[in-house]
């Protein structure tokens, strides 16, 4: 499918080079968990026999396949218990670079649970529904809320007691269920925005060029006619100048 004619012509015209490293970005992206452990279990083998081989001396016999396999996963968790150490340079070096190999690996890891655990275009759409219309819910029951206090505190009012404990507590409830069916009106717009999306903004900005376009014809339609008027008023210009000129001649002759 890479080789194929269509798809060269498609990297051409995009200025994408379809090579070996868009090929690794392709499979990265598609298979991030196989990749990261087709990568991961060769070099786990290849690291321990190399740690158990480097880290030999003549005084010392090298270590079991089994200890340079848990020196390689300390070593490459970057956890470091201790219990373990190379003792050659050359071990030494397989230790460092398994440690550096360790550390990317493991912020790939991250970037592929965060990517893994990122809602999908319709699961955030769904979720944002669900928040909304519980939002809508409880600007409901604090709407209500409002409207019984506005209520009670008419009647305290009407039976004169602004200044009773009953009258003031109300009035801390009423600005209370105003203040919070303010804040919910405020994040019902957050939640609105942030469902605008990428595929939002191309929609919009299809639609505006759409009737950027539908403008630019009827500008184009008018004016069109707009010119067609002008010349049927040159015409009629003329004519009424021919008229004039005729009755001016008719008037001379009579005058005569």
């Amino acid at each position: 499918l890479v080789r194929d004619a269509i798809s060269q012509s498609i990297g051409s015209l995009n200025q994408v080079s379809i090579n070996f490293k868009f090929l690794l970005k392709t499979y990265i992206q598609q298979w991030p968990a196989r990749c990261l452990f087709i990568f991961c279990l060769p070099l786990f083998l290849t690291s321990s026999w190399s740690l158990r081989a480097c880290n030999y001396k003549a005084t010392i016999d090298h270590i079991s396949m089994l200890d340079a396999m848990w020196l390689f996963i300390v070593t490459f968790t970057t956890v470091g218990y201790g219990d373990l150490t190379p003792t050659t340079y050359c071990g030494r070096s397989v230790a460092g670079i398994t440690a550096m190999i360790g550390l990317l690996s493991t912020a790939f890891l991250v970037s592929v649970l965060s990517q893994k655990l990122k809602l999908s275009r319709s699961e955030k759409y769904v979720h944002i529904f669900v928040l909304n219309m519980q939002m809508l819910k409880e600007r409901k029951n604090h709407a209500a809320n409002i409207i019984k206090f506005i209520f009670k505190l008419w009647l305290l009012k009407k039976k004169h007691q602004p200044t009773s404990n009953e009258y003031i507590k109300a009035q801390r409830e009423l600005v209370r269920s105003m203040h919070f069916n303010q804040q919910l009106k405020l994040g019902q717009k957050k939640l609105v925005d942030s469902c605008i999306g990428i595929p939002e903004l191309v929609v919009i900005q299809r639609q505006t060029n759409d009737q950027t376009c539908e403008n630019t014809q009827t500008l184009a339609i008018m004016k069109l006619k707009m010119n067609k008027i002008e010349e049927q008023l040159g015409e009629m210009n003329h004519a009424i100048t021919n008229i004039q000129n005729t009755l001016h001649l008719l008037l001379n002759r009579i005058s005569q």
